[in-house]
């Protein structure tokens, strides 16, 4: 296959993937590597890496192209930060490429596809954003991912994919690739369903205040104003007000006239309300929920664990700073936010903020530990309209399915709604200001992947991919030592 092809089939391969992280497009997901496993094919592993990169890099350089949207506020830079972050996916797919130019076959394709998924979303700077399992939001299969977590939901596209470009050379093969979506599928509806122990009434509230605003400290009274507004609209008859992440620019806790408004409304409603902020204590700058009641108490019940790096944190700063990159760093990122120390449920709820519902980890931890109910509070108003909101959002669907709780999305401008225990989407509010109020189930029971987390698929992955890789190297191994018993007999 001459070299035009295989980048035809690479960058087809991107544009389809991409496509599938669009609302309503995520059945696209089953098809699209299909083309990128075909240019690999019959490469060998240098040239398996080259095309690897080059689909990686193509990919991430749609997928992350949203972060223009981040242009107004960190100027030029907005086009570094995409192209570090598509050069930093590349790797990743490089890295598949090199093992998919040697051996290519399905199984082989498939494991390591999932594998190299997994090892992207792993550790302080891993990202799950253009993972495949995200594409499936909403739809049936997702509900598998209870089992064993997303990375059974990418190891059975993978192998659709790869039995798809594989066919193309021994059609008899095609119906195979039936096989993975009736596998999640049936193992969705196998699993037991949750047990529902009650119901709560929560309000949420979309302010729908813009970054710009939110960076305008001398738009405070006007922010403030807006909230009284909204919180005037809650009704009484509900269990919690909930207001998301970074509610206002202020630090709540210390500049007590601006946390007022929240305190007279918890009172007037006679309703606990959550509100997300920032906070100082000894020093350490902390991205917080903090909770008030009805009688004027408050409290900070969670502190976000799992910091956006780059966004929340420079890594390594000390090393930039030798390197004669501090004030180029500390004007985008003065200072370095600190993590959260515990992950536990508040209440019944199981708190997560903002980028930390794109991982599995958290909200299972909080799951074992008896939260009946998932609560993601969020900022997307950086991203403002642009279609990565609905990845954000989708990753709800995964977060719900695995831990069998109803998963709750509140953001500060969209977008809004919640997915069902199986994964499948209850409601999406409009993307406006607005108090949308709304009665969900509290769910116990343990999943198997609460329980085991993704061990199983990851172990399962690896096995597979050794047994594949041990069972084509044998024969290829062996054949020399048979041509010469043959001749000897002869």
């Amino acid at each position: 296959m001459r070299g035009f092809w295989r980048a035809g089939l690479a960058l087809v391969g991107a544009l389809l993937l991409w496509a599938s992280f669009f609302p309503g497009l995520g059945a696209l997901v089953w098809i699209a590597l299909a083309p990128f496993f075909l240019a690999l094919q019959d490469l060998g592993p240098k040239r398996g890496a080259f095309w690897g990169f080059l689909f990686g890099f193509a990919f991430f350089l749609l997928e992350f192209s949203s972060l223009l949207s981040l242009r107004p506020f960190i100027g030029p830079m907005a086009y570094g930060v995409i192209f570090l972050l598509s050069l930093y996916g590349g790797i990743f797919l490089a890295a598949f490429g090199t093992l998919a130019g040697w051996r290519s076959s399905p199984l082989i394709l498939a494991s390591a596809w999932a594998l190299i998924e997994a090892a992207r979303g792993a550790g302080p700077l891993g990202f799950t954003f253009g993972s495949v399992p995200v594409a499936l939001a909403g739809s049936p299969f997702v509900a598998a991912s209870g089992l064993a977590g997303p990375w059974l939901l990418s190891l059975a596209v993978a192998l659709t994919a790869a039995l798809l470009a594989q066919g193309l050379r021994k059609p008899k093969i095609l119906p195979l690739a039936l096989l993975p979506p009736l596998l999640l599928w049936g193992i969705g509806e196998a699993l037991p369903e949750p047990k529902a122990v009650g119901e709560t009434r929560l309000a949420l509230v979309q302010p729908d205040i813009s970054q710009a605003e939110r960076l305008d400290r001398t738009k405070l009274p006007e922010i403030l104003a807006r909230y009284e507004l909204l919180l005037g609209e809650v009704p009484e008859n509900v269990d919690l007000i909930v207001i998301p992440e970074n509610a206002t620019p202020a630090f709540l806790r210390i500049e007590r006239e601006y946390l007022e408004p929240f305190l007279r409304a918890a009172e007037a409603k006679g309703v606990p309300l959550m509100v997300g902020t920032a906070d100082i204590e000894g020093g350490k700058i902390r991205n917080t929920m903090l909770l008030l009641t009805p009688d004027g108490r408050e409290s900070v019940v969670y502190a976000k664990m799992h910091l956006v790096p780059f966004g929340e944190y420079v890594p390594g700063r000390k090393l930039w700073e030798r390197l004669g990159l501090a004030s180029l760093i500390d004007q985008f990122l003065p200072y370095d936010q600190t993590p959260g120390e515990r992950l536990e449920p508040v209440g019944i709820y199981g708190v997560v903020i903002c980028f930390e519902s794109s991982f599995p980890g958290p909200t299972r931890v909080l799951a074992r530990k008896g939260a009946e109910l998932l609560l993601v509070s969020t900022n997307d108003a950086w991203f403002g309209r642009t279609r990565i909101l609905w990845e954000h959002y989708a990753m709800g669907s995964l977060r719900a399915a695995e831990t069998g709780r109803v998963c709750i999305q509140v953001g500060q401008t969209g977008i809004t709604g919640a997915w069902d225990p199986k994964g499948l989407e209850l409601v999406r509010f409009p993307i406006e200001a607005g108090v949308y109020t709304m009665r969900v189930e509290r769910l116990q029971g343990t999943t198997p992947f609460v329980w085991a987390g993704d061990y199983p698929a990851l172990l399962f992955a690896s096995g597979l991919l050794v047994f594949s890789l041990v069972k084509r190297a044998l024969p290829w191994r062996a054949r020399p030592h048979l041509r010469r018993s043959a001749a000897n007999r002869d």
